[in-house]
Parts: structure tokens; sequence; C-alpha cells
């Protein structure tokens, strides 16, 4: 993906889902199309002209350029996910620079709607949209955050002794193959086995700060609301476990 193209992308994004967010290209590895038209029919009935009639006609232009630009920029990132799904392949994020949560802009919880609770075993992130409890905005910002938290592969496998900080920078060093990620480049170039790479993913997995804590240093819920909401969520993952057939239970194990 061009510069020019990504920069595109990334204020399309800010159209649709405000200026207050910070958008990355992670955030553009995590939007998923659902999302994307949630965020664009909220805008669309926010400023759709036939709101605004009654003003003055001048006014009236301004509300229709920004409607315009809105379906363009609902059209783009249309574009943007076929042309992923054509290809099979996934946008790698980039490196993000960190920035500490003061400097994070907050987004508003004021939007949030409640919806019904899929009948199937969640994670926490995807529990707290879908109980109103969080926007779509602030769930990216929090898979963002704790992306950022996790230590890269390359650098858990040279402390284990598997790859030499030189073969890592090898890797790192490897682009534009089919390969996109770091492990399945490590593993073409003959410098890691699948068994190796799977372990390195798990690890790295189990390192990242738990989601609950970026809405805690957010103040969008309180220590105590994070940890009732746990505890519900392990409810619901239970009842739902109990529900399946032995067999799922069994490969669910």
């Amino acid at each position: 993906m061009s510069p020019q193209t990504e920069t595109a992308l990334i204020k399309a994004c800010h159209i649709l889902f405000g200026e207050g967010l910070f958008i990355t290209r992670n955030f553009l590895w995590y939007l998923q199309p659902a999302g994307l038209k949630a965020a664009y029919r909220q805008k669309v009935k926010e400023a759709h002209p036939d709101r605004f009639n009654n003003l003055d006609p001048d006014v009236r232009q301004q509300k229709t350029a920004i409607f315009q630009e809105i379906n363009q920029s609902y059209s783009l990132l249309q574009s943007f996910f076929h042309e992923r799904k054509k290809k099979g392949k996934p946008i790698e994020p980039s490196t993000v620079q960190k920035r500490s949560a003061a400097a994070a802009p907050k987004a508003t919880a004021s939007h949030t709607t409640f919806r019904r609770v899929p009948e199937r075993t969640l994670e926490f992130g995807q529990y707290l949209y879908n109980r109103g409890l969080v926007t779509y905005q602030q769930l990216i910002g929090a898979l963002v955050w704790q992306r950022r938290q996790r230590p890269a592969i390359g650098q858990l496998a040279v402390n284990l002794g598997w790859l030499k900080a030189e073969d890592s920078d090898r890797v790192g060093r490897t682009r534009g193959t089919a390969y996109r990620r770091f492990g399945e480049r490590a593993v073409h170039l003959g410098l890691l086995s699948s068994g190796q790479v799977q372990v390195l993913l798990r690890h790295q997995s189990n390192l990242h700060q738990k989601l609950g804590e970026y809405f805690i240093e957010e103040a969008i819920l309180s220590k105590e609301e994070v940890e009732h909401l746990a505890n519900k969520l392990a409810e619901h993952n239970q009842r739902i476990f109990l529900r399946q057939p032995s067999a799922e239970k069994n490969r669910a194990c």
C-alpha cells in the first residue's frame, strides 16, 4: 500500500469516525466492514441534506459538500476492503510509536448502543461492545493499545536463543514477498519452524496487558466495573460452553 493511498484511507477514517480518534495503519488492520457500515450510517443520519432544507442556501451547500465527502470516504474504504479480500492478504500493521494514555484523545461513550449479545463465546472487548458499554472507536483504540504492549516476535525468539539478533534483523528486512508476517518470513527463510512460531505467538499473546486495563486508564470504566464485567463474561462463556454438544466441547479443550 503506497503512502498516498494510506494517507487517503486514514483521512477517510477520520471523516467517518471523527477527527478526535487516533488513527494509524493499525486502525485499518482491525477495521471490519460491519463497523465501517455502522459508522457510515451514523454519519449519513447526522449529515443528510434533507435535515437542512430550512437553513440558509449557503449553509445547505456546505452541508451537501460534507455529505458528499462522507459518501466518497465510504466508497474509498469499501474499495479497500474489496481489494484486500480479492488478494486474500491482510494489511500488516506498521510499528507505531507509543503514545501515553494522557496524550491519546479520548473517545466519548455518548453514542454507545446496546446490541443483543451473540450466543457464542466472546472476547472481553466484543462483550463490552455488544453490551453497549464502549463505542466501536474505543474498542479499536483498546485493541491497538493492547497490540503495542506485546514484545516483538523477533525479540522473543532472540531471548529464547532460537534466533540470533542478526537473523531477526534479516527477517525484518525481508519485505515485498507473499510472506507478510514475521513468523511466515522466518519459516520461509528456514530460520524457525512452524511449531516454534506457534509457541512464540502463544507466548506473545500471554505477555500483553489485559484489555480492561485500557478502559481503566482512559477512565471509560472503573476497576470495579471491569472486574464485574469480566465475571459476567465468564458466566456468559461458561453458559455457552455447557450448551455445546460433547464433540464441540472436546475440540475446544
